[in-house]
């Protein structure tokens, strides 16, 4: 079953909300900035970088897609797993946070022609977006010299660290990913 095109199709934030066809005097632009202004919140962080690495990359893709087996594909074929992490929070903190990214493997979906049950990382790269900025004053998500970021070919991580699930900055380090600014992620990628 496919969902309606007015569900899938890329929105712009001024679709108005609807009651018995009639509309309402709010639009999807404010469901957007009520739930997702707190760009340090981990999850929306999250999205975010995945949003700064597809611009960097200039990846055509109009929509993000939840759950892929992968976050995203350049434009030469290249699956990337991005993660992202923060020494700041969004609440009140006696310390800075610890830096640890997810990388777990997973089974995949079902309608990935790969798929075969069995856990893997789907990726040929995975991105790891460092939001580095440790001044809650000064902290912004939007401005990509605030980000760090390390890039490591999926191989290494499977030799290395094949079952784990989680990897913290200084185990990352000791792989010696690439380390780069905004500005040098696509040849970075591309190479």
């Amino acid at each position: 079953m496919t969902l309606p095109e007015i569900i899938v199709k890329k929105k712009n934030g001024t679709e108005i909300f609807l009651n018995k066809s009639q509309p309402l005097n709010f639009n999807l632009s404010d469901f957007w900035s009520w739930n997702q202004s707190d760009l340090i919140e981990n999850r929306t962080r999250g999205i975010l970088a995945e949003f700064i690495v597809k611009k960097a990359l200039e990846i055509e893709s109009d929509k993000r897609i939840e759950w892929d087996n992968f976050d995203l594909i350049t434009n030469k074929g290249k699956r990337l797993e991005i993660k992202s992490a923060a020494y700041i929070q969004s609440w009140e903190q006696k310390k800075y946070s610890v830096i640890n990214f997810g990388i777990s493997p997973t089974v995949g979906t079902k309608d990935n022609p790969e798929y075969d049950g069995i856990k893997r990382r789907w990726s040929d790269f995975y991105v790891f977006c460092l939001l580095k900025n440790k001044d809650q004053k000064t902290i912004n998500p939007l401005d990509v010299n605030q980000w760090t970021f390390f890039v490591l070919k999926t191989e290494i991580l499977n030799k290395y660290k094949s079952e784990q699930k989680t990897i913290r900055l200084n185990s990352l380090l000791e792989l010696r990913p690439t380390e780069c600014e905004f500005s040098e992620l696509k040849k970075i990628i591309e190479k």
